[in-house]
């Protein structure tokens, strides 16, 4: 058991400082990217409806880049690679906060809940942008 332990250990050892962080924004990604694989494989009719089969295949790929890119890549601390995931997602983000813009609601409090929750994801995803703009990979490695 302490080999299992150990070796776990090594490995959260590689994760890049700070390394909660890391491991919050790659289960982040893993979801950007479950849900675009979700997109694609099964379209939201109202979406589809709204923007057009086209357009809704790439918001689904989008999301699925950016999400898979970004969960291989901030563990181990790849940048570069990073900010493609990141710009991926947020292109993604954007696509869909414009759709919520346009569809017709019934009720204004759904359209301004589900544009808060578009402008923080935005938000959230700019944030780590700038934490690592500056550098391909982690400098102190």
């Amino acid at each position: 058991m302490s080999a299992v332990k150990s070796t776990v250990h090594a490995l959260w050892l590689r994760v890049q400082e700070p390394r909660a962080l890391s491991a919050i924004y790659f289960f982040a990604y893993l979801v950007i990217s479950i849900l675009g694989l979700a997109v694609v494989i099964d379209p939201p009719r109202t979406i589809q409806s709204s923007i057009g089969h086209a357009l809704l295949v790439a918001w689904g790929t989008m999301l699925l880049i950016g999400g898979a890119l970004g969960s291989v890549s901030v563990l181990p601390g790849i940048w570069w690679m990073e900010r493609a995931a990141t710009g991926f997602c947020m292109t993604a983000i954007a696509i869909y906060g414009a759709t919520v813009c346009f569809m017709p609601v019934t009720q204004v409090s759904v359209r301004i809940a589900s544009l808060c929750f578009i402008i923080f994801a935005l938000l959230a995803f700019a944030t780590r942008l700038v934490k690592i703009r500056h550098f391909a990979y982690d400098p102190e490695k």
